[in-house]
């Protein structure tokens, strides 16, 4: 293959370093080696940045960037886009383990079809686990071309991953809001959506999963915020004319979380009274938005005449506050055993998967 396609792989880093000698090893053996690898280490405390600076000092597609330690990976994507050089973009967490043959084959498939976006297969990673669930293409096929509205409509009904070679051009333009840790789910829906064409390729990339530590597996206070990505998912299918059903199930996740929220606000081990206070003036400001919007009406509107009646029961639940009191503490007494500090309580269901 003609290796005249630049491609960006972006890697942010906090204090990742008991994976991170792997994960790097495997960007560096791509067979496809075009490449950029962008890492930004926010200020990490461990050893990883004589990690980075080993990979950086040895092959010279390897650049260290370093920030002030502070915000999520959103932070690290604005900081990092205008050194972008590539056609295309890649993302990978500081744990995650990419095939030798990744970066080829997303970038074979995307020569062949000219998309935007080139989703490859992804293994549910285990480090000692046989069997891992896969998602290889869409229900198993590798020859499906979906428009940007079908792949978004996919990814909202979990049937495809959100980990895609994009190209830059389509990233550019994006900010990453900074509000919470979950921005990522949020842009991942609208690159699709503005994507032209959407294909499926060979390559595996190994989403680890047994990493107790990832920002993924950890319950804080960044999790009351992830309401504002949810929250702008809702207005985003509502201002692009999805489907109801689309706007409804995003909306019915929404308020879960909310709900599940305020309960887990409850329980939180908050380190100082004035965060204690930021979170609650947070979900009060989140209450008086949302559950007073006309995106609440119609959709109660809508719902009755659906006879999605699990939505209606939802969303009286929310606006009673009799009735919120009483189901809140219901989910806070079924909410884990307090581990080391926190509260990590089970999430709700959810539209989104990554």
């Amino acid at each position: 293959m003609i290796q005249d396609m630049l491609v960006t792989v972006f890697v942010p880093i906090y204090n990742g370093e008991k994976y991170l000698k792997e994960t790097l090893t495997s960007i560096k053996n791509q067979t496809y080696t075009n490449i950029e690898v962008l890492l930004v280490d926010d200020s990490s405390t461990d050893g990883s940045r004589i990690i980075l600076d080993e990979f950086a000092n040895k092959d010279d597609r390897f650049k260290v960037f370093t920030k002030v330690n502070g915000g999520m990976v959103s932070a690290s994507w604005n900081f990092i886009m205008p050194e972008i050089k590539g056609d295309y973009v890649f993302y990978s967490s500081q744990d995650d383990v990419f095939s030798i043959d990744l970066v080829e084959k997303m970038v074979e498939k995307q020569k062949q079809t000219g998309a935007d976006s080139v989703i490859p297969d992804m293994e549910f990673y285990f480090e000692n686990k046989q069997n891992n669930k896969l998602i290889v293409g869409l229900n198993g096929s590798r020859d499906i071309v979906l428009s940007g509205r079908q792949a978004c409509e996919e990814s909202l009904n979990s049937n495809i991953h959100g980990f895609s070679l994009t190209k830059t051009n389509l990233i550019r333009d994006e900010f990453f809001f900074e509000d919470a840790f979950d921005t990522d789910e949020f842009i991942t829906r609208r690159l699709f959506f503005k994507s032209s064409k959407v294909v499926f390729s060979e390559g595996m990339f190994y989403y680890r999963q047994d990493n107790s530590n990832a920002i993924t597996k950890t319950f804080s206070k960044k999790n009351f915020y992830a309401l504002n990505t949810s929250a702008r998912l809702c207005n985003f299918l509502k201002e692009n004319d999805f489907e109801k059903s689309f706007v409804l199930n995003a909306h019915y996740s929404l308020l879960s979380k909310y709900l599940h929220s305020a309960a887990a606000f409850e329980l939180y081990d908050f380190e100082t009274e004035i965060e204690r206070e930021k979170i609650g003036l947070f979900l009060a400001d989140f209450e008086k938005k949302q559950l007073s919007s006309s995106l609440c009406f119609s959709n109660f509107r809508y719902a009755i005449t659906a006879l999605e009646l699990k939505f209606v029961l939802l969303l009286l639940i929310c606006r009673v506050p009799i009735l919120f009191h009483f189901v809140s503490q219901i989910y806070a007494k079924k909410m884990q055993t307090k581990v080391i500090g926190y509260f990590i309580p089970k999430p709700p269901d959810s539209v989104q998967q990554f």
